[in-house]
């Protein structure tokens, strides 16, 4: 079971972690019937989920607490593409 408390600690430390002990998500095998599990795999694989690396390149996620849900985001994104509404 993922741990909420260890989640949000992770995400507090993520800054400190050295480019050579991120995990690479290039060789993360993510297995599992269930979505539970295959969270489960992807985080034992990775370790930190705030902070890993694809190849070379370095990744930290952040979130804002307050932030629209993404599928608000990505309605106006589209909207400003088009020009219109899609109500």
């Amino acid at each position: 079971m993922v741990d909420m408390k260890k989640l949000e600690e992770m995400e507090r430390i993520s800054r400190e972690a050295a480019p050579v002990a991120l995990a690479d998500l290039l060789d993360v095998k993510i297995t599992g019937d269930t979505p539970a599990q295959r969270l489960e795999s992807y985080l034992a694989q990775v370790g930190n989920p705030y902070r890993f690396r694809i190849g070379a390149a370095q990744v930290r996620l952040s979130f804002q607490s307050e932030a629209s849900p993404l599928s608000e985001k990505l309605k106006s994104h589209f909207l400003s593409l088009k020009g219109g509404d899609f109500s």
